[in-house]
């Protein structure tokens, strides 16, 4: 069977491209300050409890409907409801304060981001497929552009513009369709074995595994590659071009 030629990359953002880390460290002092804006005094446990309920219950939605993307808005929704604040005044306040809280301290750049694009753009069309939770595509943009990359991506699949999470293949489908390209003309790279490897594989794409931590690989999921750092990228594309 002829392996059909490469026409474009789409690498994973979290983790890949730039840091992952928590920002509860800003969302529940915030949360707090803005249930005291609006009169209502709660302890520390209650809010505590309240702020994960949101994230539960995001995750046990993407579970139970097929990674259908959860939004912030609904996140904050569930979180009032635990506090029993349905009709809060200052909703819209809150979601705003769930989306932004990433650009308290914006995520940086993993080792060789620039080496890996820089071969990427100069050889084939490149694209983003990004599961961006409570930090839409409007904000990541912003953080992509100011990282100097934004200009790389010839399309962006986030899953709050296209509904649906990783491992779904919708979200890269939507990556495909904007780059025009054939699944089996691209190759996935990205560092969650279940979301891109997985999910890549399912949508037909070729991939490359940036491997962070042991995990028990299915024969049916073998990655085409497999590496440890973005550095070692542009070797691991020739090898399947």
């Amino acid at each position: 069977m002829e392996v059909a030629l490469i026409k474009a990359v789409t690498f994973d953002l979290w983790d890949t491209l730039v840091h992952n880390r928590n920002y509860g460290e800003f969302r529940l002092p915030a949360l707090k300050r803005i249930l005291e804006q609006e009169g209502y005094s709660l302890n520390v446990v209650e809010i505590s409890a309240a702020y994960l309920s949101g994230f539960r219950y995001s995750s046990q939605v993407i579970q139970s409907e097929n990674h259908r993307h959860v939004m912030t808005h609904e996140i904050v929704d569930k979180v009032l409801s635990t506090l029993g604040l349905e009709d809060f005044s200052a909703r819209d306040a809150l979601v705003k304060m769930y989306e932004e809280a990433v650009l308290c301290d914006p995520p940086g750049l993993k080792e060789g981001v620039f080496e890996a694009l820089d071969y990427a753009k100069a050889n084939f069309k490149v694209g983003l497929v990004s599961v961006t939770g409570v930090s839409p595509g409007r904000i990541i943009r912003g953080i992509l552009n100011d990282h100097g990359i934004l200009h790389y991506f010839d399309a962006l699949a986030f899953s709050d513009e296209v509904n649906w999470v990783k491992p779904n293949v919708k979200l890269f489908n939507a990556a495909l369709e904007g780059l025009e390209v054939e699944p089996q003309e691209t190759v996935h790279v990205g560092d969650s074995f279940k979301g891109d490897i997985i999910g890549a594989k399912d949508a037909g794409m070729r991939t490359i595994w940036v491997k962070t931590k042991e995990y028990e690989i299915p024969e049916d999921y073998k990655p085409d590659v497999v590496i440890t750092s973005l550095l070692e990228f542009p070797e691991a594309l020739k090898s399947l071009v």
